[in-house]
């Protein structure tokens, strides 16, 4: 019987039945095991890359433990998977950083791929308004907003993910899988966002001497790494990959074509005939090669 360990060694064993850590440490194999082979830590865990038939099924401490962490089935814990036939692993806990790294993990799912909505949103001109307002005001302002537009995130299913100054990026789908009801929470959010503006803009005419924010919305779906990342001291659930840039792009679009709401082709066709349309783009999208159909989204 052997464990290949991936870019390490080849460990030859006829111990059948026994744990993958077992036989690594009878066999002077360095592997991680920070609680000593409990299922606390986590440590010893290893990404199984081929002969997953050939392990036993998960204990019930390592179902408590990879539960609670988020692990997809081709995780195990080396300390309670028991072997019986040829396998190829690779350690994921290597060094100091991967275990303090390990330890600051939370009960979330970590590194899935998972096909979502996307949404990008930028109050147009905000610059020009903070240098016209005191420092409080700029910040007050923009608090009110991120309330009123993130309550209607969250009514209607989304993620709010992060801000990044004025702007706003949430995801749709972290709980729901049918492209269907992914694609229609985040256009109806982007629509109650237009709504939501329009009654801070009458607070804003009143208390800013005329002031007014507009907000420019990008939406596309698709398939994204998504997982939990950052410091152990601030993490937090976050999508990354190249269909991430394009929902910026799109938002970023709007300026251009001067429409609030535009959404990609792969938004428009999960989507029922609820939504009044506007115009239709063949646009060119900052950093990406050709064009891309994007469709505007009334208000109204």
């Amino acid at each position: 019987m052997k464990i290949e360990y991936l870019n390490e060694c080849t460990i030859e064993s006829s111990e059948s039945g026994d744990t993958i850590l077992a036989i690594a440490l009878s066999s002077s194999k360095n592997h991680t095991h920070e609680c000593g082979g409990h299922a606390r830590c986590s440590t010893c865990r290893v990404l199984v890359l081929s002969g997953e038939e050939n392990l036993g099924p998960r204990t019930t401490e390592e179902k408590t433990l990879a539960e609670a962490k988020g692990f997809p089935s081709e995780i195990r814990l080396a300390c309670q998977t028991k072997v019986y036939g040829d396998i190829k692993i690779r350690r994921l806990v290597i060094d100091r950083d991967d275990i303090e790294t390990a330890y600051g993990e939370r009960g979330v799912e970590r590194g899935s791929e998972r096909k979502v909505a996307i949404l990008f949103s930028d109050i147009r001109g905000f610059t020009n308004f903070s240098e016209r307002n005191l420092a409080y005001d700029v910040v007050h302002i923009l608090n009110r907003y991120f309330k009123k537009v993130g309550d209607t995130v969250l009514k209607n299913h989304g993620y709010i993910d992060k801000f990044m100054g004025d702007g706003m990026m949430c995801l749709f789908g972290l709980n729901e899988t049918d492209p269907k009801k992914i694609c229609h929470d985040a256009v109806t959010t982007a629509i109650a966002m237009q709504r939501e503006l329009s009654t801070l803009n009458e607070y804003l005419k009143q208390q800013f001497f005329g002031e007014e924010f507009k907000i420019g919305i990008g939406i596309h779906f698709g398939e994204v790494i998504l997982g939990e990342i950052g410091h152990p001291e601030k993490h937090q659930v976050t999508a990354i990959g190249d269909n991430v840039n394009q929902a910026s792009r799109i938002e970023t679009a709007t300026k251009k074509a001067k429409a609030y709401i535009l959404i990609s082709e792969e938004v428009k066709e999960h989507l029922s005939g609820q939504f009044q349309y506007g115009r239709t783009f063949q646009a060119k999208l900052k950093g990406k090669s050709g064009h891309y159909r994007l469709r505007e989204v009334m208000c109204n």
